[in-house]
């Protein structure tokens, strides 16, 4: 008997090749919006420092330092979990890519990356970071009809971002 997060998965995977515009806003997510993601945060915190571009760097290398903390603990779970890919576990799963790694699949590094931009940008003020949000969620959204993460491993990696973001939020706060 299947778990929930499979029954998801495959309900979500069996969209995959009936609609040729459907696969290509969900290989979009996967891939390439995470670096449109990161452009509109650098161009955000521009806008908002404007002309101090020393000041934008603040929200850059936040970022910085919260990914670099949060993909740790991401590679960490993941040594833990040892949670393959679903082109891995679930060879008859359709897959619009294949992704660069195969070993882990939990928590998914590319949520915890579009989340953690979105929560940075709403813990700075930036303007838009709400579309940030919408992005994050096409991200999450690719990487499932993509075939490349269930579902568990994109609530890994929201909480996964969420956690470094109330602790950036608290660092900011109090020191």
């Amino acid at each position: 008997m299947k778990d929930y997060n499979r029954i998801v998965f495959d309900k979500i995977n069996s969209w995959q090749g009936k609609n040729r515009w459907l696969d290509a806003f969900g290989r979009a997510g996967a891939e390439w919006v995470i670096i449109a993601m990161c452009g509109w945060f650098m161009t955000a915190a521009g806008i908002v420092c404007w002309p101090d571009w020393r000041a934008a760097l603040a929200p850059f290398f936040t970022f910085l330092g919260a990914w670099a903390f949060a993909w740790c603990l991401d590679i960490g779970i993941g040594l833990f979990v040892e949670e393959p890919r679903p082109g891995v576990t679930e060879p008859q799963s359709k897959q619009l890519f294949k992704p660069s790694m195969s070993w882990k699949s939990f928590p998914s590094d590319h949520a915890m990356s579009a989340f953690l931009l979105f929560f940075i940008a709403m813990i700075f003020g930036l303007p838009g970071a709400w579309a940030l949000g919408v992005l994050a969620l096409w991200v999450v959204f690719g990487r499932l009809y993509a075939g490349v993460h269930y579902p568990i491993d994109i609530i890994g990696g929201f909480f996964i971002a969420g956690l470094v973001a109330v602790w950036i939020k608290f660092l900011t706060l109090f020191l």
